[in-house]
């Protein structure tokens, strides 16, 4: 992650950058139709896919990388996101059977924490990640019993039906699916982000020391981001660039790119033509909202 000190680095600025991050079009999308639903489609690595909605979207990529922050497997952030997809469709929600709140359901009563603890989802997945590695065996079970083996549901089978979507999440924000196995069809922002509160986002899902962040160009309207992984693995820079699309509606990111494709929010996903010089993920969020 970016260290203390070091995030303001390497700043560069320069207006014409940052076409591409406020919406200048140089190709044509192959995301078609564009339809500014705000829905959200992963490819798995069969080619099986997925769609989700922006909010769904954006909580797999935080329990997916959770796992990444806890140091567990994919398969552990492949348990995590199927159990949140059986128990809320990967939606933070304020009710349920009893007590039961949250991405996961989880209960006051049974022990999971505070009602406000279970609402906030890095907290209830952190808990939900510390409760699966306590199961002994866990990493030998289908993901249904090691599902079960936490949630002790009424419906034991019920989380092998997402067993598929969660591993198709998970491996895209783990890297194990090259970008861009996530696509957003978004309209356009509607809200503002910095580039500290891109950077916490990150830390606070994938946990400090995985990613260093540097700003390449900014102007009025928006900050270019530059991403590099401090693991130096290229499936890494694929997990920040999926986990970007994935989160791209919360965080107010216009345009995502590593490599030769890139994401821009309201048009989709293609091979851009321009040449990139940053070996990294290279991030644009939107800083302020154009005018009338």
């Amino acid at each position: 992650m970016a260290r203390s000190g070091g995030f303001w680095a390497s700043i560069v600025f320069g207006g014409a950058a940052l076409g591409a991050v406020v919406g200048t079009a140089y190709f044509v999308s192959h995301y078609q139709p564009v339809t500014h639903d705000n829905m959200c489609v992963v490819t798995a690595q069969d080619g099986s896919t997925y769609v989700r909605t922006a909010e769904a979207a954006n909580n797999a990529a935080l329990v997916a990388a959770t796992g990444v922050r806890r140091d567990m497997s994919t398969f552990a952030s492949t348990i995590a996101v199927a159990t949140a997809i059986q128990e809320s469709g990967l939606r933070n929600l304020d009710y349920g059977d009893r007590d039961s709140l949250g991405l996961f359901q989880q209960r006051a009563s049974q022990g999971w924490g505070t009602e406000e603890q279970i609402q906030d989802p890095h907290y209830a997945t952190n808990t939900f990640y510390r409760r699966l590695k306590n199961i002994d065996g866990w990493e030998q079970m289908r993901v249904t019993d090691a599902a079960q083996a936490v949630q002790r549901s009424g419906f034991p089978e019920a989380y092998e039906e997402h067993a598929a979507e969660g591993a198709a999440w998970a491996g895209a924000v783990r890297g194990e699916t090259p970008f861009a196995a996530i696509e957003c069809d978004l309209d356009a922002a509607d809200s503002v982000n910095t580039a500290q509160a891109f950077v916490e986002r990150i830390e606070a899902d994938y946990g400090h020391f995985h990613y260093t962040v540097v700003i390449l160009a900014r102007n009025d309207r928006a900050v270019l981001l530059g991403i590099t992984a401090d693991s130096g693995e290229p499936k890494d820079l694929d997990a920040i660039a999926n986990w970007s699309v994935a989160v791209a509606d919360e965080e107010s990111v216009a345009s995502v790119r590593y490599g030769d494709v890139e994401w821009l929010r309201e048009q989709g996903v293609a091979d851009a033509e321009s040449p990139l010089a940053f070996d990294g993920v290279r991030v644009g969020l939107m800083t302020a909202l154009p005018a009338d």
